[in-house]
């Protein structure tokens, strides 16, 4: 047990170190990164073609040259004009975060992120897909912070660390979002991990590699290596990013399940908004060497979809099924700070945009902008606690919109069980509770039932431990109050029942015993007409049977009759025609004992009043003495019996009269419905545990569709009740039953206009 313990316990233990050791790398990158070197304004990156001696062929070249130094450092530069001709200028350089607040709105999203990431893997760490979002949270957070690979880079070996870890988290994100989505269903890739993993551990290697020596050497030729493998990288990145998105759409088309398909639908809102303008506006245009559209700092500011989105999966959709409540008062704020960071960067980029266009003073347009900022902070707050209240906590919703979408959805359920599924379902949906049970006892004509977390239901029908919930509200069937109760535990926003939620659980509860009734009231009318329809087909068989049962009494009786009167009448003076009418009257006397026996069998056999008397019995003696039966009555119609026995003895403990009896109804029936070919098989067969009786015959055959039904009471094939209306369907059924009293079976093998096989098999002891 302690052994079994450890090996669980070292993998989560390795997944904290490895998140302590992320965090702090990664904040200690986020302290290096407002030090990255930047030119002064008005400095076109792509005029530049040498700085201090080095050749520059793109504006990549410049990051590199310039993350060798300093912020205050002078660097030369010399400039082509748009004339053709070189200036050289002496600058320097600037902070390049100096007037924008990306590097904290970067850093407050994948803090989110981190600790949303955390808190899935703290309260569910034996889930999958809670450990693959953990490590998803932990790459995003380097990744989104530390924002480039040489932003942070110093003079000190110890910056090293937070680039290395960018290049490592930017690399393996992908894959971890592609693991997670992956996570929702089942294929190829699921199983076969290597497959997904290969490419981009392979691309880490490659990248940190060209990195440390192309910084360490101080070589662009190795930095331009290092900037081409980039290209693979977009590649790979849009690639596995797409791969994700669809496989949450199949994901999503494949599930049943209304509350997993609302957290896909969440993912892949926050995936989508988050990450195409990043990939379609910026890392798809560089793929083609075109200028992106937008920069690589904005189109990342759209990543705070992302924790969002999958916050109001987790939170409200239960993914993992993770009971998680989040602080109300720290969702506003931190809303309202992005909402607010990312107001403040749109009156930044229009002052940039318009300031000069105008003519309007950059101090004015700035003032302008914070006081617009500062007019619409209330509305934006009400508007963000509105969509936090519906996202999170519901405590503010459209109860007109609720109810009729629940009443409307109602009306379509036709099972009781279903219906209170889908009610409790849509309890939480509106209004989280942290329990919730119903409680119907049996006088409303329904089965008492329970949901969420279990059935306890008192023998009046009141929910027991009272104490557990908070609200209780009665339901009326047939307009009588106090049959039943919905019992409801406390909100899981943590705070008290408003009498708005009062009046939403009193309809919706309404509405319920409404469709309550419903349904009791449909079963009433669909188990009258079944039982009505039941009768009918009853009184049909009844009638067919007793036509049946008349008819095959009436041949038999008619033909004995006529015979004797012709024997009485003194007319038949042969004796060789004599003996063979007492033939006849013999044979039809054996007719109709044996319909009679089959008719007194059925009867045992319906009222479970059939016995049996087993034993040892000589198998080969029982077949002959059901031949002989037909012998002299079918040679008479032409039929050849071929009789294939084992000259050995075959015993075995059974009762002879049933096995008899099950053999002449087979033979019966290949003598029936046998009219060209006139030869059938009777053949004893032993193989390896068990003893076969075969019956075989070249009649009409029975159809594959009706092979299964044959052995039903009354039920007869088409073409045999066509041919030969003689019978009432009841031969096959007493086989049936007799083979199972001896622990065997009968099977058919069967070709419609070829003939038909029966096999009755008995186990040997």
């Amino acid at each position: 047990m302690g052994e079994a313990g450890a090996v669980k316990k070292t993998p989560l233990v390795l997944s904290f170190v490895a998140g302590f050791v992320v965090i702090v790398v990664t904040v200690y990158g986020f302290i290096l990164v407002p030090g990255r070197r930047g030119l002064p304004r008005g400095i076109d990156p792509s005029r530049i073609v040498r700085i201090d001696g080095t050749n520059i062929e793109g504006a990549k070249d410049v990051e590199f040259v310039l993350a060798r130094k300093k912020i205050g450092d002078d660097v030369a530069l010399r400039l082509r004009a748009a004339d053709g001709s070189v200036e050289e200028k002496t600058y320097r350089l600037v902070p390049y975060y100096a007037h924008t607040a990306f590097p904290l709105i970067f850093f407050l999203i994948g803090l989110f992120s981190l600790l949303l990431g955390l808190a899935t893997f703290l309260l569910r760490p034996a889930d999958e897909k809670a450990r693959i979002f953990y490590g998803l949270a932990l790459a995003f957070f380097p990744a989104l912070v530390i924002s480039g690979d040489n932003y942070c880079l110093g003079p000190a070996w110890t910056t090293y660390a937070p680039c290395l870890l960018f290049t490592l988290a930017y690399t393996l994100a992908p894959v971890f979002l592609l693991r997670f989505s992956l996570a929702f269903s089942s294929g190829f890739f699921k199983r076969n991990r290597f497959l997904v993993y290969a490419p981009p551990l392979l691309l880490v290697l490659l990248f940190e590699a060209l990195f440390l020596s192309s910084y360490l050497t101080n070589s662009l030729e190795t930095f331009h290596l290092y900037q081409d493998l980039y290209v693979i990288f977009r590649f790979y990145l849009i690639v596995y990013v797409g791969a994700s998105i669809f496989v949450l759409v199949r994901s999503h088309r494949k599930s049943r399940d209304d509350m997993e398909k609302a957290q896909i639908k969440w993912i892949f809102y926050g995936l989508t908004v988050g990450l195409f303008p990043f990939l379609l506006l910026y890392e798809t245009l560089l793929i083609f060497h075109r200028p992106p559209l937008l920069s690589e700092e904005f189109s990342a500011v759209f990543f705070v979809t992302m924790p969002i989105a999958f916050a109001v999966s987790i939170v409200k959709y239960k993914l993992m099924r993770i009971e998680l409540v989040i602080n109300r008062s720290l969702v506003y704020s931190t809303l309202t700070v992005f909402t607010v960071s990312v107001f403040l960067f749109f009156v930044r980029i229009s002052e940039r945009l318009f300031s000069n266009v105008v003519g309007i003073n950059r101090a004015v347009f700035s003032a302008v902008g914070v006081f617009i900022a500062a007019a619409a902070f209330n509305p934006a707050e009400r508007k963000i606690q509105d969509f936090v209240d519906k996202a999170f906590f519901r405590q503010r919703y459209d109860y007109r919109r609720t109810i009729h979408g629940f009443n409307e959805r109602a009306q379509k359920f036709a099972e009781q069980n279903k219906l209170l599924d889908y009610f409790q379902a849509e309890i939480q949906s509106v209004l989280p509770v942290e329990s919730l049970e119903i409680a119907i006892p049996s006088a409303t004509g329904l089965p008492a039932v329970g949901a969420l977390p279990a059935s306890r239901n008192s023998g009046d029908g009141t929910p027991a431990e009272k104490d557990r919930f908070e609200l209780t509200i009665p339901l009326a069937f047939g307009g009588r109050e106090g049959l039943g109760f919905l019992a409801f535990g406390p909100k899981k926003s943590g705070s008290r029942f408003t009498a708005d939620d009062l009046e939403l659980l009193q309809t919706m509860a309404g509405e319920l015993a409404v469709n309550l009734d419903r349904i009791r009231l449909q079963e009433e009318v669909i188990y009258e007409r079944a039982s009505k329809e039941k009768l009918d087909e009853l009184n049909r068989l009844k009638t067919e049977f007793i036509s049946t049962v008349s008819h095959e009494l009436r041949t038999p009786m008619s033909s004995i009759q006529g015979l004797a009167e012709i024997l009485q009448s003194g007319k038949i003076k042969s004796r060789e025609q004599r003996e063979r009418y007492l033939s006849l009257m013999a044979s039809e006397s054996g007719r109709l004992s044996r319909f009679l026996h089959n008719v007194l069998d059925f009867g045992r056999i319906e009222h479970e009043a059939k016995s049996y008397h087993f034993q040892k019995t000589s198998v080969p003696e029982v077949i002959r003495d059901a031949a002989d039966v037909f012998r002299a009555a079918a040679e008479e119609q032409g039929f050849r019996i071929d009789l294939r026995l084992p000259e050995h003895p075959v015993d075995l403990e059974i009762d002879a009269d049933a096995v008899k009896q099950a053999l002449i109804n087979l033979i019966d029936n290949a003598i029936k419905y046998s009219t060209e070919d006139k030869t059938f098989l009777i053949e004893l067969r032993e193989g390896e545990g068990v003893v076969e009786i075969l019956v075989e015959d070249r009649g009409i055959g029975i159809p594959p569709e009706e092979q299964g039904k044959i052995f039903d009471k009354f039920y007869r094939v088409e073409d045999a009740s066509r041919m030969s209306p003689k019978g009432a369907g009841l031969g096959l059924k007493i086989t049936k039953h007799i083979m199972l009293a001896h622990r065997g079976d009968v099977l058919v093998e069967s070709e419609a206009g070829k003939g038909s096989t029966f096999r009755l098999r008995f186990p040997k002891p």
